[in-house]
């Protein structure tokens, strides 16, 4: 049978298509591809792809407890292996783009409180959900909303090392700051009441930084606009791809699973 046949859905686009860009990854199955990395030699971003794409990058909690661990580890394998001579571009365009959106991610941006227990966030998975300030459009991010509803009260850090790209107000996002991580993913948090530290563009950050507090300022074309919402942070997350100089990524998995992965601060 004709290669090209074999993968015909395996094109070099993928990485812009709705499926990756609404990708659900379950850390069950980051935990699985940690833990065959290192025997089978293959990166765990690289084996993250392969799921994506056997899975029609829905990589769910029921779909990891109906996986056949040990079958998939050898499908994983010779998949990598047919892709690799087959569809080489496509695999490497394919896992720069999970590279971008996973490899770097280290901390959920709020940190726990030492003192108040009550200091915590919630959020829903939102995607694409309608807005209408600005005209209509869908809801590029994951909004963590705050059960103590006070501007300038949680801390937010950065999710990851990287580079300050943009700072500053914008009438929709309003005080926010954009953060290039090295693997190419761009971390956007919105929403801020307030910055760490008088930062500007390219200055670098460390994962774990505190780069802010959070706020309820935007929605005003007037800088400074706070109170049109309730206070919450903002994320987004956006690649670079062939076509596309900022594609957005939904942020929702990638949170649920750095809920474990939280610092604690003094506030």
């Amino acid at each position: 049978m004709d290669s090209c046949f074999l993968y015909e859905d395996f094109h070099l686009s993928l990485n812009e298509g709705n499926g990756f860009r609404n990708q659900c990854i379950h850390k069950d199955f980051i935990a699985f591809a940690d833990s065959i990395s290192p025997t089978i030699g293959i990166e765990r971003e690289t084996l993250l792809a392969l799921l994506l794409y056997r899975h029609h990058f829905t990589l769910d909690q029921s779909s990891f407890k109906r996986l056949n661990k040990s079958l998939e580890e050898e499908e994983l394998k010779n998949l990598y292996v047919d892709l690799s001579e087959k569809k080489q571009e496509e695999l490497e365009r394919l896992v720069k783009g999970v590279e971008a959106v996973w490899r770097d991610i280290q901390y959920f941006p709020v940190p726990l409180s030492k003192y108040e227990s009550k200091a915590q966030v919630h959020f829903d998975n939102s995607w694409m959900f309608e807005r209408s300030y600005g005209g209509h459009r869908g809801h590029e991010g994951t909004d963590l909303m705050a059960n103590i509803n006070k501007r300038g009260y949680y801390p937010i850090v950065s999710m990851t090392d990287g580079v300050i790209e943009n700072i500053g107000w914008l009438n929709q996002g309003g005080y926010r700051i954009g953060i290039r991580s090295p693997h190419g993913g761009y971390f956007y948090y919105a929403h801020l009441d307030s910055y760490a530290e008088p930062f500007s563009s390219g200055t670098e950050i460390k994962a774990g930084q505190l780069i802010g507090f959070m706020g309820d300022s935007g929605y005003g074309t007037e800088e400074g606009t706070v109170g049109m919402f309730d206070v919450h942070l903002h994320v987004g997350i956006y690649i670079k791809t062939e076509k596309y100089k900022e594609l957005s990524v939904n942020p929702y998995w990638i949170l649920k699973y750095l809920e474990d992965r939280k610092l604690t601060y003094i506030y």
